[in-house]
């Protein structure tokens, strides 16, 4: 099983961790121990006067600094076999439907001109995104909502996306490391990294250069001019030597000074962006050390090499950074300013950097991103075998259709999660069926699949054929009291919209569900007719769902192409059952006056 999988690898993860972790112990120990080692060899030697004891603490600081990195190196294997656990912790909780606590449930991507979104879980608590979204970055969230949300549906793209994504569906333990590194980006991030990421690419795109002729030569000559008079203070030529290096000392930091404000400006994103140049690098490596077949992972790749490549660009920021990083320590900004005025040799070097690379800085975190948005829509397909990729027309001369088999809803548990096939052609269905029987579901598998398809992901179905269609519903439909708006005229509106789309005569689905339930049931049955007669088009496939068996006889209505579907329940030791299968026909059952004893509101309905 696959859940077994991912358990066993976690396993052996935390196993790693915990050596990795008991040896990082150990180091920060011999660590103090060196440290109170050379206070000891340096008092000693001190008072003893024993300069023998200088060179022992000499060597003592050479062995600290040496498991300084060497202790780095390890905590940063730490962060990275941590960020490992979590992508395995996902899948997990995925496989065994535990996966409603993820925390991006992306929520403040829901559009009220989009209710479909809603509608269909697409967004918010409980949604699609929450449940595929491994996108960490903030161009890997966008790239994936703009995939989620596209409308203006082309064969071309879909076909490119689905191609993408059904190769990444071969190549996990790629997946799976680009997922483990960006998932250290999102660690790393402050509460203000979309700010960050957006000045850090202003500065990038800004084509001006920053620093003036004037600065430039100044940041030559004074440094020099600094360094020789320490020379010459040093070797005790003239005394007067020491005023003047005091002089240039003040003027270096009175120039940093008044330049500070624009320095920050332009420095700051750049060292803001710096704490994440490591995992942008090895994210960059690992997409150049893989071959890919389908065109648009090539496309993506290419992006990467552009004007030199991400990988050279991240090299030189990264250089530029750590420079940068050295002035945040004020103690050290004083020093570095006062001699070398720091701060304008930093964004000279960036200048140069920015007009090499700057242009393109953008493109190369969009590509990351676009691959984390492909690997999302590929992650259904890590943890599931009942998948597969659809084959998908545009329908331009012929009635839309729409022909699956077995087709399940993604959020449903693996286990209990029920397939259903049915095909359409340009047709209206009438759905019927008793409460809690599977109707509402059902629209709602169909819509999230055909979401899922058009961003170029699998379809949750032994067998999928659709065409290009304009996905429209009325599912769950609300009231509005500050906009004085009732349910039932809510479901108005969105049935006013099917209807305003139906003019265009493009290809569309309906899905409506319980229609018109906000109004009496003579009202209701006379509306519901209209519409579906209305929506009833060569162009259209209409699916609703009520409780009317009045609206089954439009199966008999010689102007629209109509059928009758139904879900059906059965009764076992005195409890009502569902098997959730959608049959031929209309439905001749109900079920309210049993629910109402069973919950216990009445004792015997006559």
């Amino acid at each position: 099983m696959k859940i077994e999988n991912f358990k066993n690898e976690k396993i052996k993860i935390e196993k790693d961790l915990k050596e990795m972790k008991r040896k990082s112990d150990l180091i920060s120990w011999i660590r103090v121990a060196l440290f109170i080692l050379m206070v000891v060899f340096l008092a000693y030697g001190y008072f003893n006067k024993n300069n023998k004891f200088y060179l022992l603490v000499l060597l003592s600081a050479v062995a600290f600094l040496i498991l300084v990195k060497y202790h780095s190196n390890i905590e940063a294997k730490i962060k990275y076999k941590k960020s490992k656990t979590e992508v395995y912790k996902k899948y997990i909780k995925r496989l065994n439907g535990t996966w409603y606590d993820f925390k991006d449930k992306g929520s403040e991507f829901l559009d009220e001109n989009m209710p479909h979104l809603k509608d269909l879980d697409i967004f918010g608590e409980g949604s699609l995104y929450q449940y595929i979204c491994s996108a960490n970055t903030i161009y890997g969230r966008q790239s994936l909502v703009k995939h989620l949300k596209q409308t203006d549906y082309n064969l071309e793209d879909i076909t490119k996306y689905q191609e993408a994504v059904k190769e990444l569906s071969s190549m996990q333990e790629f997946a799976n490391e680009i997922e483990t590194l960006s998932y250290l980006i999102k660690e790393n991030k402050k509460k203000n990294i979309n700010k960050e990421i957006k000045k850090f690419i202003e500065v990038c795109e800004d084509k001006t250069q920053n620093q003036s002729r004037i600065n430039k030569i100044l940041m030559i000559i004074l440094p020099a001019i600094f360094i020789a008079l320490a020379v010459l203070s040093l070797i005790g030529i003239n005394h007067i030597y020491v005023n003047i290096l005091k002089l240039v000392l003040v003027l270096n930091l009175v120039l940093a000074f008044v330049n500070m404000p624009k320095s920050t400006a332009i420095l700051s994103p750049v060292g803001d962006f710096y704490k994440n140049i490591k995992v942008y690098y090895d994210i960059f490596k690992e997409i150049e050390n893989t071959d890919f077949k389908s065109n648009y992972l090539k496309e993506l790749k290419e992006k990467l090499n552009t004007d030199g490549g991400s990988i050279n660009a991240i090299k030189g920021l990264k250089k530029i950074g750590s420079y940068i990083d050295l002035r945040q320590n004020f103690l050290g900004n004083i020093i570095l300013n006062g001699v070398f005025l720091w701060d304008f040799n930093c964004i000279d070097m960036f200048d140069k950097w920015k007009k090499s690379y700057g242009k393109n800085m953008r493109s190369y975190l969009e590509a990351v991103g676009e691959f984390e948005a492909l690997i999302s829509l590929a992650s259904i397909t890590y943890i599931r075998d009942d998948y597969t990729f659809a084959n998908i027309n545009e329908c331009k001369d012929e009635r839309p259709n729409i022909d699956f088999k077995n087709l399940k809803h993604p959020l449903i548990k693996i286990g209990d999660a029920v397939g259903n096939s049915i095909d359409l052609k340009g047709q209206t269905c009438v759905i019927t069926g008793s409460n809690m029987s599977g109707k509402t579901t059902f629209l709602r598998s169909i819509g999230i699949n055909l979401v899922l398809t058009y961003a170029g992901g699998p379809a949750l179905a032994s067998y999928f054929d659709t065409s290009i269609m304009k996905i429209l519903t009325s599912i769950r439909v609300e009231d509005n009291v500050n906009k004085g708006i009732s349910t039932f005229y809510a479901e108005l509106l969105r049935i006013k919209d099917m209807t305003e789309y139906n003019k265009k005569k493009r290809p569309m689905i309906c899905l409506i569900d319980e229609i018109f339930k906000g109004t009496n049931s003579a009202d209701r049955i006379i509306c519901a007719t209209e519409s579906i007669k209305k929506l009833s088009q060569p162009w259209s496939i209409t699916l609703v769902s009520t409780h009317d068996f009045e609206l089954c006889n439009l199966e008999d209505d010689k102007i629209i192409n109509a059928v009758n579907y139904h879900f059906a329940e059965y009764y076992e030791n005195d409890e009502i059952k569902f098997d959730y299968k959608i049959r031929e026909g209309r439905c001749v059952t109900t079920n309210a006056k049993v629910l109402l004893k069973m919950v216990g509101i009445v004792d015997e309905i006559k």
